[in-house]
């Protein structure tokens, strides 16, 4: 048999293999049916049970020497006193020092430094808030929140009802169609958590004398999971 022979033999060869492929694929059979597209939602409202604190060590001088060892003391007394408090989580953020000339008016330095604190016992960490504050911390936020073990706890039970009542929808509407559930194709679970805009504190020196401690209440957030599905129905046999 000649070479071109031997080519031409095994392209078709090949052509028929993939036309028999494509001739057993499920689009095949699905060509002239009917796809399904159907959305579910289910949704709770669940207690927020983490409080994040979002204080800064702020400083202002003529002389930017003053301003930084000023945050970096306020700074480290609020780190050491964050730490003997047990079960809190603490992140110091941005350091920034910079000059302000306005007119008429000697340059002076501001500065300042963060640091935020999260922790599932709102009671002491507001009783910590209060001490910080008392130091000359300057409170930025306050924002409650959901835990991410509390949030995935109930993001699997939402997300095992928002399936089940996606399914009899789709046995539903198939039925009074007269077919059948096929198959289920395109699948996709997206999850959305309700957020309360963060609670801020007025920024303001505080006294040297104690204070009352910052008063929270943290309500409830809504954790909601939506799933988004084409589904494939057939001719009932």
């Amino acid at each position: 048999m000649s070479r071109t022979a031997t080519i031409s033999t095994l392209a078709l060869a090949s052509w028929m293999l993939v036309a028999s492929a494509v001739a057993q694929t499920p689009t095949a059979a699905v060509a002239g049916g009917t796809v399904l597209h159907l959305t579910e939602n289910a949704e709770r409202a669940v207690p927020r049970d983490m409080l994040r604190a979002d204080l800064a060590a702020e400083a202002s001088d003529a002389d930017p020497t003053k301003v930084q060892a000023e945050i970096n003391r306020r700074m480290s007394a609020a780190l050491s006193r964050i730490k003997s408090v047990p079960a809190l989580s603490v992140e110091s953020g941005g350091y920034s020092v910079y000059q302000e000339r306005a007119d008429k008016a000697p340059p002076r330095w501001r500065g300042s430094q963060s640091v935020a604190v999260t922790g599932k016992d709102f009671a002491a960490l507001l009783a910590l808030v209060g001490d910080l504050q008392a130091g000359g911390m300057v409170v930025r936020g306050l924002t409650p929140g959901l835990s991410p073990s509390a949030q995935q706890s109930v993001e699997d039970e939402l997300t095992d009802i928002a399936l089940a009542r996606l399914k009899q929808r789709a046995d539903r509407v198939a039925a009074t169609l007269g077919t059948k559930v096929a198959s289920y194709r395109d699948l996709q679970v997206g999850n959305a958590q309700g957020q309360r805009p963060p609670m801020r504190a007025m920024a303001m020196a505080a006294p040297a004398a104690a204070m009352p401690s910052p008063v929270v209440e943290p309500g409830e957030a809504v954790v909601t999971v939506t799933i988004d599905a084409n589904i494939v129905l057939a001719s009932r046999p």
